[in-house]
C-alpha cells in the first residue's frame, strides 16, 4: 500500500512538473511567435524595429509594414516586419479589438514609445503631428485585397503582376489627410525599436 502511494505521489509530481514546463513553454512561445515582432498579451504591447523614412513624398501613415510596397514612401517610419505579422500580433492580444480595427476602421488608443540613445521616450517628445488620427498609425490592411496582395508578397513599388486588380496608391489613400508633422529631435537613418502599448479596446 505504501509503495502504491509513493508511486502515485511520484507520478503526480512528474505530471505537475511536465505540466509546469509545458505551461511556461507556451507562455514563451506566445510572446515570441514572430522573428521580427515581440508580443506580450499580458502587457498588451508590441515591439518592432523601424527606420526613419526621408522620402520627400507626403506622409499619410506613421509606420509601414511589409505588404503593400507602393505605400512605403507615404509612411514616416519603415519596419522590416510584415503587415501579416502585425495583424496576427494584434489578434493575439485581443481578437475582438482587431476585428473592430479591420472591419469597422476603429481607432484604438495607443501609447507609442521609441528607444533612443537615452532609453525609451514617448514618440510625442520626438515627433509632433498636429493632425494625427490613430487609425493612421499604419495601413492596417484591406478586407478586399489582403488575400491577393499579402499572399503574393509583392516586393516592388508597382503592382505590375496584379492579374485581377489595378491596385493604385490612390485607392488606399483616398479620404486620408496627409500628416502635418515635424521632428522635434533629429533621428539618423538607423534602426530604432518601437513599443506600441494598446491602452483600450472599446
Amino acid at each position: 500500500m505504501k509503495k502504491e502511494y509513493l508511486s502515485i505521489s511520484f507520478c503526480s509530481v512528474v505530471f505537475l512538473t511536465i505540466f509546469h514546463i509545458f505551461f511556461l513553454s507556451c507562455r514563451r512561445e506566445q510572446k515570441n511567435v514572430f522573428s521580427t515582432i515581440f508580443v506580450s498579451k499580458e502587457e498588451k504591447i508590441i515591439v518592432f524595429d523601424v527606420e526613419p523614412n526621408f522620402s520627400p513624398k507626403e506622409k499619410y501613415f506613421l509606420f509601414y509594414f511589409n505588404g503593400y510596397p507602393w505605400l512605403k514612401d507615404y509612411c514616416i517610419f519603415v519596419s522590416s516586419s510584415s503587415l501579416r505579422e502585425l495583424q496576427t500580433a494584434i489578434a493575439m492580444i485581443d481578437w475582438q479589438l482587431w476585428d473592430k480595427i479591420y472591419t469597422k476602421k476603429f481607432s484604438p488608443k495607443l501609447k507609442i514609445e521609441i528607444y533612443t540613445n537615452i532609453g525609451w521616450e514617448s514618440l510625442d517628445d520626438i515627433l509632433l503631428i498636429k493632425n494625427f488620427n490613430p487609425y493612421q498609425t499604419t495601413f492596417w490592411g484591406s478586407l478586399a485585397y489582403d488575400n491577393i496582395v499579402l499572399e503574393r508578397s509583392y516586393t516592388t513599388n508597382k503592382c505590375s503582376s496584379c492579374d485581377l486588380l489595378p491596385l493604385e496608391e490612390s485607392l488606399f489613400l483616398k479620404g486620408l489627410v496627409s500628416l502635418n508633422y515635424k521632428f522635434l529631435k533629429p533621428l539618423k537613418k538607423q534602426k530604432f525599436k518601437v513599443k506600441i502599448h494598446i491602452l483600450n479596446n472599446q
